[in-house]
């Protein structure tokens, strides 16, 4: 007769987290769009916030606590929201933003970083406002970034013009653009050598693009 075999596995529950062990406090940005809605490195986490002047709340992995609006340090540089934003795999407090005022921002996080003190309390202090640098060249809102897996700080990005950009984050420039598309990208993602990338685009094509001639 045959029989299913019963999981052991399926009354294992996990505990709450505690209130201490959490991040609370947040009033975390409206906007929609194809973005991810939180990212980390192994340091730091980021997630976007409610407001105008595209503010992030940068926050360290050791340090759960409340966020106090006003009294917590946050970082904001921008014009417009911020669609979306990316850690560098290859420096865990370097971080890159793209928003609706047409641009990207390098920001480097520093070493002493606290807004949440040890006790779980909010930590007045200074916020971030100077980027290390902009990246100027998309005519319409970024939309989305990703950093390549194996060169460092080369970056991809699409936005509302229907193109994707390659930048040198260290030189402030452009490597590479792709038009090809007629609509909107909805999604970017890099091949694991980083010699491709492919799109997934609202007109229901995928497209896989040669980095290096910006070519399907």
């Amino acid at each position: 007769m045959f029989k299913i075999r019963t999981s052991k596995y399926r009354h294992v529950f996990c505990d709450a987290p505690k209130q201490e062990m959490c991040h609370t406090g947040f009033r975390l940005s409206t906007v929609t769009g194809d973005q991810q809605y939180v990212k980390a490195s192994s340091k730091y986490f980021a997630v976007a916030l409610f407001g105008g002047g595209g503010s992030i709340y940068v926050g360290r992995h050791d340090r759960p606590g409340r966020f106090v609006q006003g009294n917590t340090p946050t970082l904001h540089g921008h014009q417009g929201s911020i669609l979306d934003f990316e850690w560098n795999p290859f420096d865990d407090s370097m971080l890159a933003t793209a928003s609706e005022d047409t641009t990207i921002k390098i920001w480097s996080i520093p070493e002493e970083w606290e807004p949440i003190d040890a006790r779980g309390a909010s930590k007045a202090g200074a916020n971030i406002t100077e980027s290390m640098v902009d990246l100027e060249g998309h005519s319409k809102k970024v939309n989305l970034l990703r950093y390549h897996p194996s060169a460092s700080n080369v970056l991809l990005s699409t936005s509302s013009d229907y193109t994707v950009k390659i930048w040198d984050v260290e030189a402030a420039q452009e490597l590479s653009t792709f038009d090809g598309m007629q609509d909107l990208c909805q999604d970017i993602v890099w091949d694991y050598k980083g010699d491709q990338y492919a799109t997934a685009c609202k007109d229901k094509a995928v497209r896989f693009i040669d980095a290096r001639a910006a070519t399907v």
